[in-house]
């Protein structure tokens, strides 16, 4: 049986509508002016917290950080989960296979999923609480695999960004990206498959058992 550890936003739940949002009106507030498009095509190629390092002041990068994390939170009710989601993790649970979580998100990750009816999925579930280095340091999924004997032969990271094919590839684990028709994301050559529809990955799975 194969093990997935799943990034959460962008991956599991479809929460750059609230991301974008929130990093426009922090940048606004400071007199940044970005398109949204614009900063989605930023998010999904790096992070909230390296488009803040990039654009904004290093005097108010702690500021911004805050605010954003104040305005994120306060429309997490808005977060809805990915198409097929939960159809995929439980066609994935049922067949045997283990899911997981790593994710930057903090304190307001498990009540995100367990809104999205996602939480009950995953043995375990890594946050930004949890003290590990970001990614693409490869820290928390190797303390994911070493606790739970996992075979790198059979785990995957499911991400929708560069920064997750690199931090499976620093794990020496295989990666998924996911990248969905409307994605301003792209292939980075360096992932081991690439899904349009979550549903793609229990097929992936069933193959890797054969």
């Amino acid at each position: 049986m194969a093990a997935l550890i799943w990034d959460m936003d962008g991956t599991l739940v479809d929460s750059y509508p609230v991301i974008v949002p929130a990093v426009k009106k922090v940048c606004e507030e400071m007199g940044l002016f970005f398109s949204r498009d614009y900063i989605y095509r930023e998010l999904i190629r790096t992070s909230v917290g390296d488009f803040i390092q990039t654009h904004v002041d290093e005097k108010n990068r702690e500021t911004a950080r805050a605010r954003f994390n104040v305005l994120n939170d306060s429309h997490i009710d808005a977060i809805l989960p990915m198409a097929h989601a939960a159809e995929t993790l439980t066609a994935l649970t049922e067949a045997g296979n283990r899911c997981f979580v790593f994710t930057h998100r903090g304190a307001s990750c498990r009540g995100i999923l367990e809104q999205t009816g996602l939480l009950s999925y995953f043995t375990e579930i890594v946050t930004a609480l949890d003290g590990f280095p970001r990614k693409p340091a490869p820290d928390a999924i190797l303390y994911l695999m070493k606790k739970y004997a996992l075979d790198p032969d059979c785990t995957f990271y499911v991400g929708d960004r560069s920064l997750d094919i690199e931090a499976a590839n620093n794990a020496g684990i295989g990666s998924i990206l996911y990248l969905p028709p409307a994605s301003p994301g792209a292939a980075t050559g360096r992932e081991t498959h690439i899904v349009p529809d979550l549903l793609k990955i229990p097929e992936i799975c069933s193959e890797k058992a054969q």
